[in-house]
């Protein structure tokens, strides 16, 4: 994962429609002017100036999904469901 500068440097991949994280599990986003966590099944939503100041000295990194999924695989399992 590539590390982020900062509070600053995250909220401005948040702007262009990234997706950041601060331990690899969680994910944060922006929606309708508010910063969203997800993680493990909650969810919460900040103001923008509340989440640089609460996070101010966290670390962030670009999120990056790491999930591959085999096409081939992937369409077995499902031709042998349809059945």
């Amino acid at each position: 994962m590539e590390k982020l500068s900062g509070v600053a440097e995250a909220l401005a991949y948040l702007k262009q429609g990234d997706i950041i994280t601060s331990n690899g599990k969680d994910q944060f986003i922006l929606r309708d002017k508010k910063i969203c966590r997800y993680d493990n099944g909650s969810y919460f939503a900040v103001d923008i100036n509340d989440f640089l100041d609460l996070y101010k000295s966290s670390n962030f990194f670009l999120y990056e999904d790491s999930v591959y999924i085999d096409e081939e695989k992937d369409e077995a399992y499902y031709r042998y469901y349809r059945k």
